[in-house]
């Protein structure tokens, strides 16, 4: 049985995918898998590989440093890295957010152009 934490998050997952084919992005995977990583999903924007991390709140949103954490960006990199390894891409990278504001009545989208970058450690 799904908690209603995870409804919310796969229709914002849904409705984001949406969102992102009318902006003419092509899809490539949704929730893709490696181990215990995942990213929610993988774009084509113009010539970019893009990975989306989608965030959707009933409530007011946390700030932006609190969205997406240090380790969370690791991971996410790692499995991109991976991602364009197993399927030998050879695109710009960008990472993006997308956070939805479900309301009553509608969804507010935000979508955040390159809302980290990757850092060597």
């Amino acid at each position: 049985m799904q908690t209603r934490h995870l409804k919310l998050g796969l229709l914002g997952e849904s409705k984001a995918v949406d969102h992102l084919i009318k902006k003419k992005y092509q899809i490539v995977e949704r929730n893709w898998k490696l181990k215990k990583y995942e990213i929610d999903i993988i774009a084509i924007d113009n010539e970019e590989l893009v990975f989306i991390e989608v965030k959707t709140r009933s409530n007011s949103l946390k700030q932006l440093g609190e969205i997406i954490t240090k380790s969370q960006q690791k991971r996410i990199i790692s499995a991109a890295d991976s991602f364009i390894k197993e399927n030998k891409i050879d695109l710009d990278v960008r990472f993006d957010m997308i956070l939805i504001e479900k309301t009553i009545k509608s969804y507010k989208f935000t979508h955040i152009k390159e809302i980290f970058f990757p850092t060597f450690d």
